[in-house]
């Protein structure tokens, strides 16, 4: 009885659809970590990202790549040992995706 009225409570129009595509990460990313370079490729074909920008973790801006296609090597010597973030903007400024790797040294 005290089961039933538990779920009394909850109504359907709480719960939120999701659809696959918006837990599908649109970029793969290796070797995390990395130590010396790290590769990032953008899976999906369109829109081809405008820009690819990489923070540091307090949120400065590391790196800016001016329509850096579809696969990135990045040289990782003028990075610290850390954590980043990276971010994949369309030509508006939206984020079309983002991630994180770590740097070791």
């Amino acid at each position: 009885m005290i089961l039933f009225t538990l779920v009394s409570l909850v109504s359907f129009s709480q719960v939120k659809r999701v659809t696959m595509s918006e837990h599908v990460k649109k970029t793969v990313i290796y070797p995390n970590p990395a130590r010396s370079f790290i590769q990032i490729q953008f899976k999906q074909q369109t829109p081809v990202p405008a820009w690819l920008v990489i923070y540091n973790f307090i949120g400065k801006k590391q790196l800016e790549v001016v329509n850096p296609g579809s696969n990135v090597y990045l040289d990782l010597a003028d990075f610290r040992r850390g954590l980043y973030i990276f971010q994949f903007k369309d030509k508006n400024g939206q984020i079309i995706d983002s991630g994180k790797f770590q740097v070791e040294k």
